[in-house]
């Protein structure tokens, strides 16, 4: 039976939100770039910040990396940032699902950041 690294709910929970992150600033950069990109360019540019961090903070988890809490309070305001940038243009159906998926993404990193260290599980 496969299990991941991780037994912790809050910490499982963050990786899913951060991997959701991912598709949706993906999803967000085609969709800008499509449309209008001279318009966009603000929220392309936080996608694009958003989405690697996003995608760094899911990996360490599930290591258990003693760093990824540190990098989930960053990734949490890289999240806030790009949903308030996203939310500017709610009314396009992808930009209101990206800026949705930051902000829970934002609210289980800063959960995951305050609670420090991950703690190693036998």
């Amino acid at each position: 039976m496969a299990t991941t690294t991780s037994s912790n709910p809050i910490v499982e929970r963050c990786i899913e939100d951060c991997l959701e992150c991912v598709h949706w600033c993906s999803a967000c950069v085609d969709e800008s770039l499509t449309h209008d990109p001279a318009k966009m360019a603000k929220s392309i540019r936080l996608c694009h910040e958003c989405a690697p961090v996003c995608s760094a903070c899911a990996i360490l988890l599930s290591g258990n990396s003693r760093f990824g809490p540190e990098l989930c309070l960053v990734c949490a305001d890289i999240c806030d940032a790009c949903a308030t940038e996203c939310e500017k243009h709610k009314h396009m159906e992808i930009m209101r699902r990206c800026a949705e998926s930051c902000r829970r993404c934002a609210k289980s990193c800063r959960e995951v950041g305050k609670s420090g260290p991950i703690p190693k599980t036998a």
